[in-house]
């Protein structure tokens, strides 16, 4: 049944905000870099060019489709964290300059890059891989078909769950023995 709200056709269309997004970030970065000159024309020739091999290779927008919902909410979640510290007061707002807040920038990004590679090349390269592991009676397997099965099967396997307790004591120790 077609609704008017119903946005399956867009679908169809999923290549063309990667295309422009790599478009525009290729252009900004040859501006700003004057890497090739100041010649914007030259510039928007090599961007087109990128942004074309983009869509030679389903799996980088399939990546870029991914990361894009990810970095946005990233970014409103960042941008609104700093609206609130200056309705709490703060005048000037410099914490972007901070290395420890740098670091969290960073550490999000590549967790957004990490689950994109993940999600789009995760079972592929489970298939080619050798499917081995060890079943342990009562516990989920880790060689199993699925990507996400497999995941989920390591992450709560009781062995990585007490490292994790371990690994969160370490830190408070350390934190608490240096402060």
């Amino acid at each position: 049944m077609t609704s008017l709200l119903d946005l399956g056709i867009l679908k169809s269309f999923d290549f063309i905000f990667p295309m422009l997004l790599v478009w525009a970030f290729v252009f900004a970065l040859l501006q700003k870099t004057k890497l090739i000159g100041e010649a914007i024309n030259i510039n928007a020739i090599i961007a087109t060019a990128f942004a074309f091999m983009v869509l030679l290779s389903p799996t980088v927008i399939d990546l870029i489709n991914f990361m894009i919902p990810w970095f946005a909410i990233a970014i409103i979640f960042f941008v609104l964290m700093v609206l609130l510290f200056m309705i709490m007061g703060v005048k000037e707002v410099t914490a972007y300059k901070e290395s420890s807040i740098q670091w969290v920038l960073i550490a999000v990004g590549i967790l957004i890059v990490v689950a994109a590679f993940g999600k789009v090349l995760g079972q592929s390269l489970l298939d080619q891989g050798a499917q081995v592991g060890t079943v342990i009676e009562g516990q989920d397997n880790t060689a199993s078909g699925g990507f996400q099965q497999n995941i989920y099967a390591t992450l709560f396997n009781p062995k990585v769950l007490g490292l994790l307790v371990v690994f969160a004591i370490v830190v408070f120790a350390i934190a608490l023995l240096s402060g």
